[in-house]
């Protein structure tokens, strides 16, 4: 089976506590078994303060009344990792920002916008966003019927999103005609109204969705924002797309990508780039990391395509 990366990837370290979004606050952070057997069995100085701030029945680490970790220190740093290392974290803490996505013949590996880091690092990188081998065991079994047509329907949209030879408004309309996208003006509202209608994490976030006056109207992305919108709708595809069940879906799934950015550049107000990030990441922190959320905008996008 072959490993690939984004070639942005090893652009990223985590910032730890210059990061102004913990990834250890706000979440419930499950410990997976071996792990959690790793820390039952600690022998060391650190062994009573750790099995302190871990709920075993729960196999969570534990948070306070504002959700932060309990390994979380003052300092913005975590004493899991001061104290054991960082081979120490779990699975969850591990992989964070990373998403992985499988098919039969290959592994590929990115990152998630819910970590600002990762999002200036996405939305910054000049080059086309692209796969690149890091290992191969030679093992390669077959791709099965659906994951050729995922492969091949992500190849062709690359393709229309990644051609800088024509504006980044034509590009979108291409894909969504690539898409067969049946969608009427008056079909934007329902958009935000989809938005609004979501679990929520943070309340501001419905602030911000509610601040857009008119979808319809901010649809378009101006060149200024071009390579931000394209970096975000083809990590988007690379995130999104892999585990579709058929080719109907991966096509929702598409258009759902370009709702997401939509909504995004709606929201914007001759913001700085930190600003910019700093929605994307909050979008992917209320929408990408909430499963119900999630399922819920495919399904939305699902109505308005043509079979």
């Amino acid at each position: 089976m072959k490993q690939f990366t984004l070639n942005y990837y090893p652009n990223f370290n985590c910032i730890a506590d210059k990061c102004k979004h913990s990834c250890c606050i706000g979440w419930e952070i499950n410990i997976d078994s071996d792990s959690l057997e790793r820390y039952k069995n600690e022998n060391s100085t650190f062994s009573k303060a750790l099995i302190c701030g871990i709920d075993l029945k729960k196999s969570k680490f534990k948070t306070d009344k504002n959700k932060k970790c309990a390994f979380l220190n003052e300092k913005g740093l975590c004493e899991l990792i001061i104290n054991l290392g960082e081979n120490s974290l779990c699975q969850v803490c591990r992989d964070h920002p990373r998403f992985r996505t499988f098919f039969n013949d290959r592994v590929e590996m990115g990152l998630g916008f819910c970590c600002e880091e990762a999002t200036r690092i996405i939305l910054s990188f000049e080059d086309k966003i692209e796969p690149t081998l890091i290992a191969d065991d030679k093992r390669d079994f077959p791709l099965d019927f659906n994951q050729k047509n995922i492969i091949e329907f992500r190849e062709k949209a690359l393709n229309i999103l990644q051609n800088r030879k024509i504006e980044i408004n034509e590009r979108v309309e291409n894909l969504l005609s690539f898409c067969n996208l049946s969608f009427l003006e008056k079909d934007f509202n329902k958009i935000v109204k989809t938005f609004l209608s979501f679990e929520r994490l943070d309340k501001s976030w419905t602030k911000r969705l509610k601040s857009i006056k008119n979808i319809g109207f901010n649809k378009n992305t101006s060149e200024s924002l071009s390579l931000i919108c394209e970096q975000f709708l083809v990590n988007s595809l690379y995130r999104h797309l892999y585990d579709a069940e058929d080719t109907i879906t991966v096509r929702a799934r598409t258009v759902a990508c370009i709702f997401s950015w939509w909504i995004i550049k709606s929201i914007l107000n001759e913001e700085s780039l930190d600003d910019i990030f700093d929605i994307v990441r909050a979008y992917s922190s209320e929408v990408e990391y909430s499963e119900k959320n999630l399922n819920n905008l495919y399904n939305f996008s699902y109505k308005f395509i043509k079979i």
